[in-house]
């Protein structure tokens, strides 16, 4: 049986190399996985991106990265059972989701639904989640941003 500190070391360790390191959530990369979810919803460039991210928002990014990297992880332990290898899915492209066997196209539409729901519970729209993602795969010194708010948080729940 794990314990919670042995539980949040794991999870720290997992959204470290998932979510820190490219966070592979929204682009399909993930350091080390030769498997994906990519939960690009957005597709279409917006001409006024904003590149600047209040403390809120790092925030909020910060809480949905988290809870997505978990539940992430989850499926594609579940889909991983069911087919071995997991496929690339990408949230906004069906013939991804189409084409998988089985139930995983279920499933894969649920954690989909699920992530949209995550993000937009932190106050933050995908397309501004996506922008965020961007933003810290390019820029090191937006990610350490990034990663500390994420330790923060993780560091406040072991302390409750």
């Amino acid at each position: 049986m794990m314990t919670f500190s042995t539980l949040h070391r794991l999870l720290s360790q997992m959204l470290v190399v998932g979510t820190l390191s490219s966070s592979g959530l929204l682009t399909g990369i993930i350091p080390g996985i030769n498997h994906t979810i990519r939960l690009e919803f957005d597709t279409v460039a917006s001409a006024q991106t904003q590149q600047e991210f209040s403390a809120e928002e790092i925030t909020n990014y910060a809480r949905a990265a988290i809870t997505l990297e978990s539940r992430r992880y989850q499926v594609m332990n579940e889909i991983k059972q069911i087919v071995g290898e997991v496929p690339r899915i990408i949230c906004d492209e069906p013939s991804s989701i189409n084409a998988l066997p089985g139930n995983v196209p279920q499933i894969a539409v649920s954690y989909c639904d699920q992530a949209r729901q995550m993000i937009e519970r932190q106050n933050l729209t995908v397309t501004r989640f996506n922008q965020i993602t961007r933003k810290q795969q390019n820029d090191p010194e937006f990610r350490e941003k990034i990663q500390a708010e994420i330790l923060k948080i993780l560091e406040a729940e072991e302390s409750k």
